[in-house]
């Protein structure tokens, strides 16, 4: 293990943390995740039983990624431009429906990595916090249900403002609203690319490596952060 994995934080003039939320301290059960996609498909075909299982699920995912640059204000939106691109009608009842399954079975396989609440209430203590996540539209559902919010200063959506790291302006708003300079703050997240924007203002980076893709969307893979962990409940190690 080298030197810079070791090495805290200076505690004098750091103030803030910002913490990535997508498998930094929550993850996704898969087989849960992969019930609400049979329960999306299934209620589609029953309107147009043409429809393909994969060709479903592909739009689906392609509009989940495009909602999270805030093309869809709305779950709504996002239910009615599905449907559209279904070739459906947008029936209120089947939007009501679609948005039904959504709470029923994608909130609850969204789960926190263990030690989670412990970590974020030592802290709140002694940072500024922000949550700032790369998201879909209603994310908010998930963390509300999740019982985070109270955690944070600030909760920053890439949906909310149009942005997703490592765009600039995703990490400015966060730090706006936290009333913190860039380097005052360390920025926590398993993805690389979400550092690379972070350090390029000035924060310090933390990596926790416990989510799958790490290296998916970097620029630089011979990027290395100042701190490293293994998983969430190591971060305070380091904070």
């Amino acid at each position: 293990m080298t030197d810079w994995r070791l090495k805290c934080v200076d505690h004098v003039n750091m103030k803030g943390v910002l913490i990535d939320f997508g498998d930094t301290l929550a993850y996704t059960d898969g087989k849960a995740y992969d019930v609400y996609l049979e329960e999306i498909v299934a209620a589609v075909q029953k309107k147009k039983s043409t429809l393909s299982s994969d060709n479903v699920k592909s739009i689906f995912a392609s509009l989940y990624r495009s909602s999270s640059t805030g093309e869809m204000k709305t779950v709504e939106d996002f239910w009615a431009t599905f449907l559209q691109e279904l070739g459906l009608s947008h029936e209120k009842s089947l939007i009501k429906q679609l948005e039904q399954t959504r709470k029923r079975f994608y909130i609850p396989s969204i789960k926190l990595y263990d030690d989670v609440p412990f970590v974020l209430s030592l802290l709140e203590k002694k940072y500024n916090l922000a949550l700032v996540s790369n998201c879909g539209v209603g994310s908010m559902d998930v963390i509300t249900t999740l019982e985070l919010a109270k955690f944070f200063d600030a909760i920053v959506l890439s949906y909310e403002i149009g942005a997703r790291k490592p765009d600039e302006r995703i990490y400015v708003e966060a730090l706006r609203k936290i009333r913190l300079k860039s380097d005052e703050c360390v920025f926590v997240a398993d993805e690389i690319s979400d550092l690379e924007g972070a350090r390029k203002l000035g924060m310090k980076t933390l990596l926790v490596r416990q989510g799958s893709s790490t290296f998916c969307e970097a620029e630089d893979l011979s990027f290395r952060p100042d701190f490293e962990c293994e998983h969430a409940s190591q971060i305070i190690n380091f904070l």
